[in-house]
């Protein structure tokens, strides 16, 4: 089957332009080459000279391919004071499509190619540059060498267990979603508990067995419903139970790691880590370098909910990722629509606990915009990335913070 040509883009409240900051060269990521990728910069003819190289080829193994050699220190052999050296002389289609993608996905669904956007990227995270619409005409060039050629014909994944809905039907439901994150009446806490209790009620078995109209006015109506029952909240706050408190630590650990390519596993800082997340105690671990130095004890206080600008952050990520429907299926482990969902909800409160310690660090009283903008770039480094949240321990983890009342404490507790 053909490839897909109708590409959809985020709207234009989602920016991005390269700052050649270097950051996504420097071992954060494993280039991962094409055998096109790899005959193209074989051709190019560079030496160990040029690339300092030490004897060493300019690919190294990955699984069943190859990926672009780093250095030491992780960064990749073609970095070169921020820049890109095969970029700098043979220009950027000469780059691996890994390169030129970042940070930017492919999403098909059917007919359609979405496009996803990454927020560990800083330029991404702080909303710089174009509007990603602005991108539209080079993406569209790189979505033939980018995606398999049978990228059409994937199904559909499930709305939750055995029960499946067709894209378009999926499609209607992620726009209910946007539609009550986006309701701007409401502080981006209480969107937050009513797209909890909206996945909660899409559970409901008879969703298959209703007829398009049927449908339609279902997802209004539980749209209007969990929305005036998010007004009427006081948010209580409740500390979530022992076991919750222990898990989401532990997974916020997870979130926070920072691996390098070819660097070796620092098993019993790890493991510190580990037992420090554990407990609870004393001071927060230093999850990853730079990290700053807070007590766990100012990572539980009440801080009121987001303001209005930390809140337009959080929306524009959240927003960014509804719209490409990347938060499930084969971009997220495989997951069905609402494992997926309630995944990406879990992330509020982690993005907003990783805020409080900046916050905390600097004195404030709250987290700003600028403490969200560099938690959500820890946070989303993971996302759907990292292997280890899809091992089953970290799954039965995952499952377990997501259970409609786990999770509604967590936002609640952490988001105010």
């Amino acid at each position: 089957m053909s490839i897909p040509l109708k590409l959809i883009t985020p709207p234009g409240f989602q920016h991005y332009d390269c700052t050649s900051c270097g950051d996504c060269c420097r071992g954060r990521f494993a280039i991962v080459v094409t055998q096109e990728d790899r005959d193209r910069i074989e051709k190019q003819g560079w030496t160990d000279e040029q690339l300092d190289l030490g004897g060493k080829p300019l690919f190294t193994r990955h699984g069943d391919g190859y990926q672009l050699a780093h250095r030491a220190d992780g960064s990749c052999v073609f970095l070169e004071k921020n820049l890109c050296r095969i970029h700098a002389k043979y220009g950027e289609p000469a780059k691996p499509v890994a390169c030129r993608m970042y940070p930017f996905a492919f999403v098909p669904l059917g007919d359609d190619v979405r496009v996803d956007v990454r927020f560990d990227c800083p330029a991404t995270a702080k909303n710089l540059g174009r509007p990603i619409t602005a991108h539209r005409a080079d993406l569209q060039k790189l979505i033939k060498p980018a995606l398999p050629e049978d990228a059409a014909a994937l199904p559909a994944p499930p709305l939750y267990g055995r029960v499946h809905l067709s894209w378009s039907q999926l499609a209607r439901i992620t726009e209910t979603f946007e539609r009550v994150l986006l309701d701007v009446s409401l502080d981006i806490t209480r969107r937050i508990t009513a797209c909890v209790n909206l996945a909660a009620v899409l559970r409901h078995p008879r969703i298959v067995k209703l007829t398009e109209e049927e449908f339609e006015e279902f997802l209004d109506d539980v749209a209007a419903e969990v929305q005036s029952t998010a007004a009427a909240d006081t948010l209580r706050r409740k500390s979530p139970t022992g076991p919750e408190h222990i898990a989401f630590r532990q997974l916020a650990g997870l979130y926070g790691r920072y691996d390098r390519v070819g660097e070796k596993a620092h098993l019993t800082q790890r493991l510190s880590v580990s037992l420090a997340m554990l407990s609870g105690k004393g001071a927060v671990p230093a999850v990853r370098a730079g990290f700053p130095e807070v007590e766990f004890q100012a990572m539980e206080r009440e801080t009121g909910v987001p303001t209005p600008e930390a809140a337009q952050v959080l929306e524009r990520y959240l927003h960014t990722h509804l719209s490409s429907m990347g938060f499930f299926g084969p971009a997220f482990y495989g997951r069905s629509y609402l494992d997926g969902i309630s995944a990406l909800l879990l992330t509020y409160p982690l993005i907003c606990w990783y805020a409080r310690a900046y916050a905390a660090s600097e004195d404030l009283p709250a987290p700003t915009a600028s403490c969200i903008e560099r938690a959500l770039m820890i946070v989303d480094h993971q996302h759907g990335a990292s292997p280890l949240l899809d091992i089953p321990t970290e799954r039965f983890r995952t499952n377990m913070l997501t259970e409609r009342g786990a999770l509604r404490t967590l936002v609640i507790w952490y988001g105010s």
